[in-house]
């Protein structure tokens, strides 16, 4: 789940993760992973596959991922903060190649209310 916890922080627009898009896109993934766990082999029968790594385990590993994103964010990333509007074509082309939370000022906001969120979910 810190593959899908990297690619939705970087590469997912505000606007498809707010207002519940992010758990639409997280319960969609996991869907689809199950069912090629299955297919592929790693287990038996999508009985098995949901008993042993649950949605609830899925979330774990994601909020887990989340946090060491933000925690790369903070502690590195943002020194090299640039934003960009959407209508500034020169500005994306020049920022082809930075992460979302790198050049957008609503996916920074996302990312930061989200691990607030996390982060006080688990006591912190």
């Amino acid at each position: 789940a810190c593959d899908v916890a990297h690619y939705m922080t970087s590469a997912v627009h505000a606007d498809r993760l707010v207002d519940g898009g992010e758990d639409v896109l997280l319960r969609y993934y996991y869907d689809e992973l199950q069912k090629y766990l299955v297919e592929f082999g790693a287990f038996p029968n999508a009985n098995a596959a949901i008993q042993n790594y649950s949605y609830s385990t899925f979330m774990e590993q994601y909020d887990t991922g989340f946090l060491d994103i933000c925690r790369f964010v903070i502690a590195y990333a943002w020194s090299r903060f640039e934003p960009v509007e959407d209508d500034d074509e020169e500005g994306r082309i020049r920022t082809m190649n930075k992460n979302s939370y790198n050049k957008s000022v609503p996916n920074a906001v996302w990312l930061m209310t989200r691990c607030d969120e996390i982060l006080k979910s688990r006591g912190a």
